[in-house]
């Protein structure tokens, strides 16, 4: 391979780089961000009603809970089937032919965002049947979630740790064992490929580290306000723009991934 923009562009460290970073931002913001602190109520549109159906405002007839246990059991059932065989085989794969979608890639992600549709359209059924009643509007479904702003930061930092940490490890699985870029780190790579070294090394620093942040993360251990003590301050515009940063290392990730594929399959 010649050394140039591509090159650099999917190069080990350049990869490694990006991977872990995101980690870093995604961190930064959730210790930045007020919200993180808000005692208030948290309500987010669509995702609050789909985990307020499912986890409370439950009614106190035995009929009314079971009905609505059946409601959103029946819509995760819904939505997994449709996302598989309505939206990513038929919608994705033969009308609209993208490749992404092209046998199973990608049918995981679609099947939750179907679950999630369908969640937030039985929710209005189940709301539709309340008003029907009329004594039943305590128990209406709304994008509020039942618990605070706080509690939902600290889930959503949980999530994302666990989806940015994967894809950042997974980066340096595939890294380690790369081949278009021989001369990069020889005596790391030998290592990591000596035995059942990757597989043992890969899942215990996996589980640990995670044990380490989600301890760290819902007890409050560290407090980034003591630590950081306005040395690193930000606003609205600032964390708008590293929120922006997040994204745009998150597609780099799939830019540098889909370019290493191709180049690995004309080298096949």
């Amino acid at each position: 391979m010649g050394k140039d923009f591509r090159y650099y562009f999917q190069h080990p460290w350049s990869r490694l780089i990006v991977a872990y970073l995101v980690i870093f931002f995604n961190f930064l913001i959730f210790a930045e961000d007020p919200v993180s602190h808000s005692q208030t109520e948290a309500n987010v549109i669509v995702v609050g009603n789909c985990f307020s159906f499912v986890t409370n405002k439950y009614p106190r007839g035995v009929g009314w809970r079971i009905l609505k246990v059946l409601l959103w059991l029946l819509a995760i059932l819904i939505g997994l089937i449709a996302g598989k065989f309505l939206f990513h085989q038929r919608l994705f794969g033969q009308l609209l032919r993208l490749k992404m979608f092209r046998e199973d890639h990608g049918s995981w992600m679609t099947m939750f965002f179907s679950t999630i549709l369908f969640l937030f359209i039985f929710s209005h059924i189940y709301n539709t049947i309340l008003l029907m009643d009329g004594n039943m509007g305590a128990y209406i479904i709304t994008d509020y979630m039942g618990i605070r702003n706080e509690s939902f930061m600290k889930l959503a930092a949980v999530g994302t740790w666990m989806g940015d940490f994967v894809t950042a490890w997974m980066v340096t699985d595939m890294m380690l064992q790369d081949k278009p870029y021989p001369d990069w780190g020889k005596s790391a790579r030998a290592f990591w490929k000596k035995g059942n070294v990757r597989i043992i090394l890969f899942w215990t620093v996996l589980f640990t580290l995670t044990s380490v942040v989600v301890l760290v993360i819902t007890t409050d251990w560290i407090s980034w306000d003591k630590l950081n003590r306005g040395f690193l301050p930000s606003d609205e515009v600032s964390r708008a723009f590293l929120a922006s940063f997040i994204l745009v290392f998150d597609l780099l990730i799939v830019m540098q991934v889909n370019g290493l594929t191709m180049e690995l399959s004309f080298l096949s």
